[in-house]
């Protein structure tokens, strides 16, 4: 009986270890780390920010292109993206049209990030002024 058991024991760590294998993101998976200041107010998707210094991380191992927005140590956003674009700029950058982030570019892993304008409410053709805005972005890859 005191066998039985312990082999019971042994099967379900294994088991355990076999899920928590096939369950853990890759070594070599890594997430993009930047920043940027806006030197005014600025609305990204839903949220508002403040001028001010920013850091941001999107993880790559998934698709859903998610940035956390941080300022220090605080998270003050979680922003969705609306659509992703890969590009060959060698600029990294945030673009910025009527106080409003419409475009996140990161050079070094070549993609876009885009965004959908937040109007809340219906404006006509005449009354939108596209000024648009490009404000630097430094980025690092970070191991996890």
């Amino acid at each position: 009986m005191e066998t039985n058991r312990k082999l019971t024991v042994v099967r379900l760590l294994v088991l355990g270890a076999l899920v928590a294998g096939f369950n853990a993101k890759p070594a070599s998976a890594q997430a993009i780390e930047g920043k940027f200041t806006l030197p005014f107010t600025a609305r990204w998707s839903l949220a508002t920010l403040p001028a001010g210094a920013y850091s941001f991380t999107l993880d790559k191992s998934t698709n859903d292109g998610m940035v956390m927005v941080s300022r220090g140590r605080q998270t003050v956003a979680i922003i969705p993206t609306k659509a992703i674009n890969y590009i060959t700029s060698d600029r990294s950058e945030m673009v910025l049209e009527d106080g409003a982030v419409r475009e996140l570019r990161l050079a070094g892993i070549g993609l876009a990030l885009l965004y959908p304008a937040h109007n809340p409410r219906h404006q006509g053709a005449r009354e939108v002024s596209q000024v648009a805005q490009n404000i630097p972005v430094s980025v690092a890859k970070a191991g996890r």
